[in-house]
C-alpha cells in the first residue's frame, strides 16, 4: 500500500537535469532527422534540398523565438525560490530513467510515423525539414538553459533546484512554473559556510 501511495504522488525533479536531458534528446532527434534526409538525398530518393531548407526555416525560426522567450520566463520563475510541498517525493534515478525512456519511445515513434508518411506520400523532404526545424531549436535553447540553472544553483550556495512533475507525466511542462529549493541539513550548511538567511 505504501509504494502505491508514493507512486501516485507528484515528483520533485532537479531542473538542471530535466532541461539538459530534454535538450540533448531534442538535438538527437533533430540530428537523426537531418541524417535521414541526407541519406535519402545521397540515395537519390527524390528529396529536394530547397524544400528541406524552406521547411526547416519556416518552422525553425518561429520555434527558436518562442522557445527563447519561454526559456527566459522559466528561469525568471526561480525568483523567489519555494519550499518543496509536503505531498511530493524526490524522483529516484531509476524512476527518472524509466520516465525518460517512455518519453523517448513515444516521441521517436511519432517521428518515425511522420517519416513513413512522408515517404509513402512521395514528399520531397518537407516533413524531415519540419521535424528538424522543430526539435533543433528546442534542443539548443534547452541545452543553453541548463547552464543557467547550474549558475543559479551556485549563486544560492550550491543548493539544488527542483520542479514538480505530475506522477504519471512524461516530463515537466515547458511553461514557467514554481521552482523549489531543497531544504538543507546542518551538515550541508556547514559544508558551504552558510550561516543563516540573508536580510
Amino acid at each position: 500500500m505504501g509504494d502505491t501511495v508514493l507512486a501516485g504522488l507528484p515528483r520533485l525533479v532537479r531542473v538542471r537535469d530535466e532541461v539538459r536531458m530534454r535538450g540533448i534528446a531534442a538535438l538527437g532527434i533533430g540530428a537523426a532527422t537531418v541524417g535521414w534526409w541526407m541519406l535519402a538525398w545521397l540515395l537519390g530518393e527524390g528529396v529536394q534540398g530547397l524544400r528541406f531548407v524552406l521547411a526547416t526555416a519556416g518552422i525553425g525560426v518561429p520555434t527558436l523565438i518562442v522557445t527563447m522567450l519561454v526559456s527566459g520566463r522559466r528561469v525568471r520563475a526561480a525568483d523567489p525560490l519555494r519550499v518543496p510541498p509536503g505531498i511530493a517525493v524526490y524522483e529516484t534515478i531509476a524512476a527518472a530513467r524509466e520516465r525518460r525512456t517512455r518519453l523517448a519511445g513515444v516521441v521517436m515513434f511519432g517521428v518515425i510515423i511522420l517519416m513513413v508518411f512522408d515517404r509513402f506520400s512521395h514528399g520531397a523532404g518537407e516533413m524531415a525539414g519540419l521535424v528538424a526545424g522543430l526539435f533543433v531549436p528546442i534542443g539548443a535553447v534547452d541545452t543553453l538553459e541548463s547552464r543557467k540553472w547550474v549558475a543559479l544553483e551556485r549563486e544560492h550556495h550550491d543548493t539544488r533546484l527542483y520542479v514538480l512533475v505530475p506522477a504519471h507525466a512524461f516530463m515537466a511542462r515547458f511553461g514557467p512554473q514554481e521552482i523549489y529549493e531543497r531544504p538543507r541539513s546542518e551538515a550541508e550548511i556547514a559544508h558551504v559556510g552558510f550561516t543563516g538567511l540573508e536580510d
